[in-house]
């Protein structure tokens, strides 16, 4: 598996990395956009390959790891409704992990949820990475490449959020390549309560169509020449094509952030959050402002460069 890493991280002077204590470990897990989605094919285990250029962003949550707490493997979350034990990402990560480091014990894990949740935005992948980079923080008895197949067999989108901040990535997420962060942007995210996509009738949906397949080649040229609004004009999500039609929050969304000068705005993943890059602050705050007053969860953020998120 072709997996990388960054060994420098910032993001505005913040830190993202591992904040260690007695048996416990505690980390910001960022959130994903998509500025680029295109489904490459179908395997015959029914999985979906993609190509994709994923940008992370300063949308996080915070996930504590403590050992020996309570019992078997638990989680804590701030927002209602989240799943908890083996429906849980963070601990079928945890479980995961101390079974290929032999550890048996209790682990509790607690989630400060920021990230919307079922919104496209990988928070239940960035929560199981922080999860599992935390673990080894803490262990230490799996190797990265092992740590990387534990990943994957959480999910596709976790060895992303594991290794990496900004990347193109193939395959079902195994195959991640290096590719420059998204320039300094003010990046509006919006989702509403009301408005929720299966990502299996997404896929369903993709599969009955036709969809044009030009590649990334243009987005990753122009975010290594840190051309932002080439950037924009290049964004591509086939879930959009196909699915805008019946999420009506997620099309007004992007009206009113093109309404407020977006450089560029689209769905993330399979939705139906939608996001929009802006080069103005106040701008991209007063497109806030008009979202959160209508009713939407909204946010300003910024993109997060590169970061080696292990210790």
């Amino acid at each position: 598996m072709d997996f990388f890493y960054k060994d420098a991280f910032a993001y505005d002077g913040s830190d993202l990395g591992i904040r260690l204590s007695e048996n416990s470990a505690s980390i910001m897990c960022p959130a994903k956009i998509n500025l680029f989605l295109e489904i490459t094919g179908k395997r015959n285990d029914g999985y979906h390959t993609i190509e994709s250029v994923m940008q992370r962003v300063s949308l996080c949550d915070r996930v504590e790891v403590r050992l020996g707490v309570g019992k078997g493997i638990s989680a804590v979350c701030s927002v209602p409704g989240v799943p908890s034990g083996d429906k849980n990402t963070a601990c079928v990560a945890a479980e995961k992990y101390l079974s290929a480091a032999g550890v048996s014990g209790s682990v509790e894990i607690s989630i400060e949820k920021i990230i919307p949740v079922s919104a496209g935005l990988a928070g239940g992948s960035a929560d199981a990475a922080g999860t599992l980079a935390a673990l080894h923080a803490l262990i230490g008895r799996v190797d990265e490449h092992d740590l990387a197949g534990i990943a994957l067999s959480v999910g596709a989108d976790v060895p992303f959020c594991l290794f990496s901040v900004s990347a193109l990535c193939k395959g079902v997420g195994e195959r991640i390549a290096p590719c420059p962060s998204l320039p300094d942007s003010f990046i509006v995210i919006a989702k509403h309560p009301e408005e929720a996509v299966s990502t299996a009738e997404a896929y369903r949906l993709a599969d009955s169509v036709t969809l044009s397949k030009n590649g990334s080649h243009a987005i990753t040229e122009a975010l290594k020449k840190g051309d932002i609004a080439r950037v924009c004009s290049e964004m591509k999500n086939d879930f959009e094509t196909v699915l805008l039609h019946s999420v009506p929050y997620a099309r007004k969304a992007i009206a009113v952030m093109k309404d407020f000068s977006a450089l560029g705005t689209m769905m993330s993943g399979s939705g139906p959050s939608v996001f929009g890059i802006f080069d103005d602050s106040c701008k991209a705050a007063s497109a806030c402002d008009f979202l959160a007053s209508d009713g939407y969860v909204s946010f300003v953020c910024r993109p997060v460069g590169w970061q080696r998120v292990l210790p």
